[in-house]
């Protein structure tokens, strides 16, 4: 269990991202990873790989495993993590909204442009936050998480892309994957800058990790993953967690992963439903 010091919960708070060295065990990061092994071989609804057959490499993703996955249920709960993301927060109680499985093998060269998390989920607040668990070394070499230092704090939030599909047509994207998501890109002008290209004005943060080590971040926060160029695979799992303020705030286009038909929650509810969204801790 991490206990955060007074100098990571002020660098999480002004950066909006800490690193949290050594914050999950090595042996539940080995359990996760034989977990991961076997998800890849058989993914779950919302899984698979993004990489088409003619291209190098492997780009692995699959979510929303906790409901189904007794293994990924469980280390929702052990890792500790939701306890880290409540300090950070200031939040009393912490519900999960989902987990995020990442694989990249070394080659793969499909990357995670520039963006928030924000516009994607069907949840709002300023006590939300995710946690990124390094299951492999990384580097940004081999396509360690970036950050742009203090872009939660902005009161911005940038029209969404979406990964194999970035700069198509929104009509595209939402043949590519469901309905609603034209609507949804299509409301939002303020789209990401090339930050990289502005470095008087922008400071992006890299973090080089070790399995058990920990990206702590708020879901405001700019970041973006780039190619795998490393010679071994990149792992991490994501958990996405709920503090005090966060609402139910369903939208066109939001991930489907959870509806608005699966919560008994309205629109602007505070996240009560714990069959929807489990409460893994409260102070």
């Amino acid at each position: 269990m991490r206990v955060l010091n007074d100098v990571e919960i002020a660098t999480f708070r002004s950066d909006g991202v800490v690193c949290l060295p050594g914050a999950v065990d090595k042996a539940l990061v080995a359990e996760i990873l034989e977990s991961v092994d076997r998800l890849i071989e058989s993914p779950g609804r919302f899984g698979g790989s993004m990489t088409t057959q003619t291209a190098s490499g492997m780009f692995f993703q699959d979510r929303y495993l906790h409901p189904t996955h007794q293994d990924f249920h469980r280390y929702a709960r052990d890792c500790g993590l939701a306890i880290s993301a409540a300090t950070a927060t200031g939040s009393s109680k912490i519900h999960l909204y989902y987990d995020h499985v990442f694989v990249k093998e070394p080659g793969t060269q499909e990357q995670f442009v520039w963006h928030q998390d924000r516009p994607y989920w069907a949840v709002d607040g300023s006590q939300i936050c995710s946690t990124w668990l390094a299951l492999t070394d990384a580097n940004t070499q081999s396509s360690a998480l970036q950050f742009v230092r203090g872009s939660h704090l902005w009161d911005r939030t940038f029209k969404p892309e979406y990964p194999a599909l970035e700069g198509l047509p929104s009509a595209k994207v939402e043949q590519a994957l469901w309905k609603g998501v034209a609507e949804h890109i299509d409301s939002f002008e303020d789209e990401c800058p090339v930050f990289e290209d502005y470095p008087d004005l922008y400071e992006i943060l890299s973090f080089d990790v070790v399995p058990g080590d920990v990206l702590l971040f708020d879901f405001r926060t700019v970041h973006r993953s780039g190619p795998n160029d490393g010679s071994s695979r990149r792992a991490a799992i994501s958990w996405r967690w709920l503090g005090d303020d966060a609402y139910w705030d369903p939208k066109a286009g939001a991930d489907p992963i959870i509806r608005d038909e699966d919560t008994i929650l309205k629109a602007g509810d505070a996240i009560t439903d714990e069959d929807v969204f489990p409460l893994i801790h409260r102070a």
